[in-house]
């Protein structure tokens, strides 16, 4: 059959040739000759044995018949990996693999009937290590990412050899232009790839993978320059991935988030994620350092959109952690802002006691003196902090402090927390204030 086409293209071109020029007027008109006339014989003998040749499956027991060696083929690498116990046919190994563990293996019933939120499913591509927690969540993972029909077991015929992943790193620059990929300009984006991508990596908890795709379409985004808030949207997923294994990159894409709401003008949104920076300071990366920095950026950009109540939550986390960095300046400052505040509120006057009271252990840490004159700035301020148990133990602690009592400086501490419970930064601080008595280096407990 080979020979016949390489003959009847022979044939043609030299029937064209006569055609087009040589041979006179004659065979111009009456076509030069008998070569395409030949030719087209060949073609015809050809296209005829081509489709009357039909092909019959030699596997025992299988009457399938194949129109072409092609189709043939195709038909009998089903025959290569065939279950033992239903007879079903695979195209590779690891599909049969799967399939008798999920359909005739017992254990594989028993392991998802004891552990449910286990994923035990595998991915269809056999080079892909993702597992999934039930059978159409995998089979929609090898559908959209691998292009492998988890009903028929075949490959769709538009890309054979690509997933999504390889498909991600080989994307040339002119599609990262257009932003379209597909036959007739239709398809998804560039960036919408990436994004179902990422989706479909965290249903199968590959935070990794997950937050990778989320950051590749993020600079996408960036570098189009056409959606800011999609960029900053892709920046945030990317981070919520990457905080569960790589806290380090969660905390510089909630940065690059940040920075991006701030050139948009959307300061709350990136006074949000400076909050979630120093929480990922407070406990995956601890530095108080760092926690003080971007509460205090948080609690700027709140104040500038006149909210006081998220900025005033910022500010004490700022002293605290300063207290606890030993800069009871700065803690105290931060402090008496926000009492103060709340004082000259008609509805928060009553919580003014408690941040003037942790104004004035950090001032015990500093001087008794400037503790005292402290405390009559603060009852002067707020005359119903005067008849707070908070202002009559401070005046305790002080006469106990003056008196280098250690002994009463417990007592008086105990009492207070039997009504009142002493959380563990206060208690911290307390202390810190009795080793200053004489003979109380011990960090016995106050209570």
């Amino acid at each position: 059959m080979a020979d016949n086409e390489a003959k009847a293209r022979q044939k043609m071109a030299e029937g064209r040739k006569k055609l087009q020029g040589g041979g006179g007027f004659f065979s111009k008109v009456f076509g030069g000759g008998g070569g395409a006339g030949e030719a087209a014989d060949l073609f015809i003998q050809y296209e005829e044995q081509s489709s009357s040749t039909e092909i019959e499956c030699s596997y025992q027991g299988c009457e399938y018949v194949a129109s072409n060696l092609l189709e043939y083929e195709q038909h009998y690498a089903q025959h290569s990996f065939q279950c033992s116990e239903c007879g079903i046919g695979f195209d590779t190994a690891h599909r049969l693999e799967i399939h008798h563990d999920e359909r005739h293996n017992p254990f594989f019933e028993i392991q998802i009937a004891r552990q449910p939120l286990i994923a035990h499913f595998r991915c269809l591509h056999s080079t892909c290590e993702l597992k999934f927690s039930n059978s159409r969540t995998r089979d929609e993972h090898s559908r959209i990412v691998h292009f492998i029909d988890g009903e028929s077991s075949r490959r769709r015929k538009a890309d054979a050899t690509n997933d999504l992943c390889g498909a991600m790193n080989k994307m040339s620059v002119s599609e990262e232009e257009s932003g379209w990929t597909g036959q007739n300009g239709h398809g998804l984006g560039i960036k919408e790839k990436r994004r179902q991508g990422g989706n479909l990596f965290k249903m199968a908890k590959n935070w990794k993978e997950a937050g990778e795709a989320f950051l590749e379409a993020a600079e996408f985004y960036s570098k189009q320059g056409d959606s800011k808030h999609d960029c900053a949207t892709q920046y945030a997923e990317a981070a919520n991935c990457f905080r569960k294994i790589q806290p380090e990159r969660a905390v510089q894409c909630l940065e690059k988030t940040s920075e991006i709401y701030t050139d948009m003008g959307r300061f709350t949104m990136a006074a949000k994620n400076h909050v979630s920076i120093a929480e990922l300071y407070e406990s995956e990366l601890p530095d108080k350092e760092q926690c003080v920095k971007h509460y205090q950026q948080a609690a700027d950009y709140y104040k500038g959109e006149e909210q006081k109540s998220s900025a005033s939550k910022c500010l004490v986390k700022v002293a605290m952690y300063s207290a606890e960095l030993e800069k009871y300046s700065q803690a105290i400052a931060v402090f008496e802002e926000i009492a103060f505040y709340e004082a000259d509120h008609s509805t928060l006057k009553y919580a003014a006691k408690g941040h003037f009271f942790q104004a004035l252990l950090c001032h015990l840490c500093i001087d008794p003196i400037n503790t005292q004159q402290a405390l009559q700035k603060y009852e002067n301020a707020s005359p119903s902090f005067s008849d707070s148990r908070e202002c009559k133990f401070i005046k305790e602690l002080l006469a106990a402090l003056e008196e280098q009592n250690e002994e009463a400086f417990t007592e008086c501490t105990a009492g207070f927390d039997k009504i009142s419970r002493l959380d563990n930064w206060s208690t911290s601080l307390l202390l810190k204030v009795k080793r200053t008595i004489e003979g109380g280096d011990d960090e016995d407990d106050l209570r």
